[in-house]
């Protein structure tokens, strides 16, 4: 009976917004029906997975894309690109609710983030923002790569996400235009978010051009009970509130010899800067007393992101039978950290250039007829977290890497396809002098490695609407090797001591996917295993031991009729690792890489061509793992339903978004598992959200 009334206390707080939603008072889409991308066959084509255009039901691995309409509806409630992906990724952590991702690992590792090919991720001292790098409306698509992969190598330990940017639109000119504001219902004071963009872009002759600009101010966040969040809700890694944003994307394309060749040029800059007269004051997570919002700050200076990317791209469709993609780029990234009492406020610096080389060679032997896809890649990366108002006591790192790859890709008549290769990498990484935390003097040395990763895949065409696919791959990671140094004790009196910290992965998987009319479904399982993989101890230093990682992944969606659609993802894993590295496993992963059992559904319906409506659920489970590691802490779970009602008005569409619907009282993963006093915070209570989006 309690439990009857606490649901009917919670749905009478929301009555008001479901009457308004029901009688069509707001709109419903989350998104403008944007055109101006170039389109597209009815199946997706993937490029991550295998570096060349390939359709979903022809890879060997497990991929997930989501569609700009995605993008958009997800972002209609949190424009956090980590929120995005929580809730249509199986197999990827929940939201942190913050500016850093740090705990939210794809099947238990880490990733590789790449925007249009370009690396974000920055392995040497991770800063773990690497999924808020860029503004989620300059983002055509994404492809996630679930489970390791040397494709693009240099830290795919547990996949690879690939951020698409937008295309210039076919048409002469084509314009874009989007405005919206949300705001918490529980505390409406200081909670104002209101963002805009504004894009154009066309074709003419054989040059294409595009520029996109998004500005944004978020105020503070509050708690279903109407508390205020601490601005940096996990500590000092970073949060979203009391920020401004700004993301500028440009293109410019040139085709030439009857469109067989292609020359684009890209520039990306992102900046988010949080200025904020609050900070965290002190929790009891064993009693669980939250961590409250407290007037004053630390920060001599304002903590954020400044991300700017430059790349150049060569495509020609017919160079003597091969078809060679050449991309050269540059990034600029600074991860400005918020000062922790007692230590420097500091902020990652990390600077990098290279090129990427692939070329598809179609290969004939006695009318048989096979695909070699080889290249080569180069990556010079310059990393050093910087004390700035107090000693610098990570090492500047400098990393030279090279590599090299040859993949088969061999049809069998038209029952399989095979895939097959290998990647030789050879990295170099060189360390500075540096007095580190503890008040160690470590030498610099040079740090070599020279891997040889293999991979073999296949997917077989059991029926026309059903494929199995399976296969091993491997990836290598240096796994934050700054870290180890700033940690390491009088011991480690040389930098070179710890070239033994990186990681090799070997992943296994085999899955099952098909499609039958309205019914899409797939179901994957997978394993992977590790000699160096990493975690941290009660005392936040990095921990190197081997570990072995499992679990399943599904997808089901069913289109009931053109008004009503269905469907939902689950996933779940489990970890152990070999604490006393004696070949036994006896401990299980902590949370913050092992995610509990994740749920998502969701229900669309459109009674109207111009009136859609979509509910969605993400379920967190409880998981209580048997470990001494930081994050190791058990988690309860908690379920976040949002809501979603669009109508055509005028030249585009009016979107009303409710995020957490049933204003939830929970507290994310990551704050739970930590249990730190100092991030120990509830995640947002409801959030309503109105956005009108047209093109023109």
């Amino acid at each position: 009976m309690t439990t009857i009334f606490k649901l009917i206390h919670r749905w009478h707080g929301i009555l008001p917004i479901q009457l308004l939603l029901a009688g069509g008072a707001f709109p419903g889409q989350l998104f403008a029906q944007d055109t101006s991308g170039r389109g597209g066959a009815m199946e997706p084509v993937v490029v991550t997975a295998t570096r060349t255009e390939t359709p979903v039901s022809e890879t060997t691995r497990s991929v997930t894309v989501i569609s700009n309409k995605d993008i958009q509806q997800q972002a209609a409630f949190a424009r956090n690109l980590s929120d995005v992906l929580a809730k249509t990724v199986p197999g990827l952590g929940p939201s942190t609710e913050a500016l850093s991702a740090f705990g939210q690992t794809l099947r238990g590792r880490d990733y590789l983030v790449l925007i249009d090919g370009i690396p974000q991720s920055t392995a040497l001292r991770t800063s773990s923002r690497d999924l808020n790098t860029i503004d989620v409306d300059a983002i055509e698509r994404i492809e996630v790569v679930r489970g390791g992969t040397a494709a693009y190598g240099f830290g795919a330990a547990g996949g690879l996400i690939n951020i698409i940017t937008k295309h210039a639109s076919k048409k002469l000119r084509e314009g874009f235009s989007k405005g919206g504001i949300r705001f918490s219902t529980q505390h409406f004071d200081d909670s104002i978010i209101w963002e805009t963009t504004h894009r154009i872009s066309g074709t003419r002759d054989n040059m294409d051009y595009l520029v996109s600009g998004t500005y944004g101010e978020r105020g503070q966040f509050f708690d279903a009970s109407g508390d205020r969040i601490a601005p940096d809700p996990i500590g000092v890694q970073g949060g979203l509130a009391d920020t401004n944003t700004f993301n500028i994307l440009g293109k410019l394309g040139f085709n030439f010899d009857n469109d067989r060749q292609r020359v684009q040029f890209t520039v990306n800059h992102f900046n988010i800067r949080q200025d904020t007269n609050y900070t965290f004051g002190l929790g009891d997570p064993a009693n669980g007393i939250k961590t409250p919002a407290v007037r004053g700050q630390f920060n001599p200076f304002n903590p954020g992101t400044k991300n700017t990317l430059v790349g150049v791209d060569y495509i020609n469709k017919n160079f003597f039978g091969s078809h060679i993609s050449l991309k050269g780029y540059y990034g600029d990234q600074i991860a400005r950290f918020a000062k922790f009492p007692g230590f420097a406020q500091t902020e990652v610096r990390a600077e990098k250039f290279g090129s990427r080389l692939t070329i598809n060679t179609p290969i004939t032997i006695k009318n048989y007829e096979f695909s070699a896809i080889w290249g080569l890649d180069y990556l010079r990366d310059q990393v050093v977290q910087a004390g700035l108002d107090g000693p610098t006591v990570v090492p500047f790192m400098r990393q030279d890497a090279l590599a090299g790859f040859l993949e088969l890709e061999l049809p069998i008549s038209d029952y399989a396809i095979l895939r097959g290769g290998v990647r030789q990498e050879a990295i170099s990484v060189d360390i500075s002098n540096v007095i580190n935390r503890g008040g160690n003097s470590v030498s610099g040395d040079e740090v070599n490695y020279n891997n040889t990763l293999f991979n073999g895949s296949a997917v077989v065409f059991i029926t026309d609407y059903l494929e199995l696919y399976g296969g091993y791959s491997q990836s290598f990671s240096i796994a934050d090797i700054g870290r180890a140094i700033r940690d390491a004790n009088a011991a480690v009196s040389s930098a070179g001591q710890l070239a033994s910290e990186a990681a090799k992965v070997d992943n296994f998987e085999l899955g099952l996917r098909g499609r039958y009319g309205p019914v899409r479904a797939s179901v994957v399982g997978f394993y992977s295993d590790s000699n160096n993989g990493t975690t941290f101890n009660k005392d936040l230093s990095i921990v190197k031991l081997p570990e072995r990682i499992w679990g399943v992944e599904s997808e089901l969606s069913y289109q009931v009729n053109e008004q009503v659609n269905v469907g939902g993802t689950a996933s779940w894993a489990e970890g152990e690792m070999d604490l006393d590295n004696d070949g036994k496993f006896d401990e299980d992963l902590p949370n913050t890489r092992i995610s509990p059992v994740k749920l998502s559904g969701f229900l669309e319906y459109s009674p109207l061509s111009w009136w859609q409506n979509r509910m969605q659920a993400l379920y967190i489970g409880d998981r209580t793992p048997n470990s001494t590691q930081f994050g190791g802490l058990p988690v309860d779970d908690y379920v976040i339903v949002d809501l979603t009602s669009s109508i055509a008005v005028g030249p585009g569409h009016f979107t009303v978004a409710v995020k957490n619907l049933l204003n939830e009282n929970y507290f994310p993963l990551v704050s739970q598992a930590s249990g730190t006093p100092y991030g120990f915070a509830t995640g947002p209570g409801r959030i309503i959200g109105f956005t009108y989006a047209f093109n023109w």
